[in-house]
């Protein structure tokens, strides 16, 4: 198409840029499939290491790709919040959350919050935002795979179902809030250290 010069010379520039973000969009598609694809054959947790929390947060709140008209809060306390986790997968999982809000929001604000509930020994964290929503019959149905609430948004449709396959291997659990109604709330919780193994009997 690009040297085929009975194109229209100016759309044939557009060309170049729409290539690319296709090309982004697939790569990105094969990847989350290797990923799904390695977390699926197996059902052990993944193995975990103690992280600072508050610093995963801010990491990747400062990473997003802020547009204007929104407000970006990062809601959590200034001391460190230290946990067992897989980093790598942990801060996926986040990093999808913000940019999903950041996809579907166009005004308003979007939340990364967290807050400790030591004595269930569980940390409870939400990613908030003030975008389209989620229909109430769709709110357990976006974490199946391919699944997509718009089709001309670009998206593979794996990144919910990914997102609950990792969260489930942290021994957590993720879910939307259905009480929230001025937009989408993602709500995970998770253990603060990793389940202790029993000990071995003794003679």
């Amino acid at each position: 198409l690009i040297m085929n010069e009975e194109i229209d010379e100016e759309m044939r520039r557009e060309f170049p840029a729409e290539i690319q973000k296709s090309t982004v969009l697939l790569t990105g598609l094969v990847n989350s499939m290797l990923e799904v694809a390695s977390l699926d054959v197996s059902e052990e947790k993944l193995p975990c290491e103690a992280a600072d929390l508050r610093d995963i947060c801010t990491q990747e709140m400062e990473l997003l790709n802020k547009k204007p008209g929104i407000e970006y809060i990062l809601d959590i306390a200034p001391e460190s919040m230290i946990i067992q986790t897989n980093v790598q997968y942990l801060t996926q999982v986040i990093g999808h959350l913000l940019n999903n809000a950041n996809k579907f929001t166009e005004k308003g604000s979007i939340t990364l919050s967290y807050h400790l509930d030591s004595g269930a020994n569980l940390v409870t964290l939400s990613v908030t935002d003030t975008g389209c929503g989620i229909p109430q019959d769709k709110q357990e149905w976006i974490f199946e795979r391919f699944t997509k609430t718009n089709d001309f948004i670009p998206g593979s449709g794996l990144g919910l179902y990914l997102c609950r396959l990792i969260v489930n291997r942290l021994n957590g659990k993720i879910k939307t809030d259905p009480s929230y109604t001025k937009g989408s709330r993602f709500v995970i919780t998770m253990p603060i250290a990793t389940p202790s193994k029993p000990s071995e009997p003794t003679d």
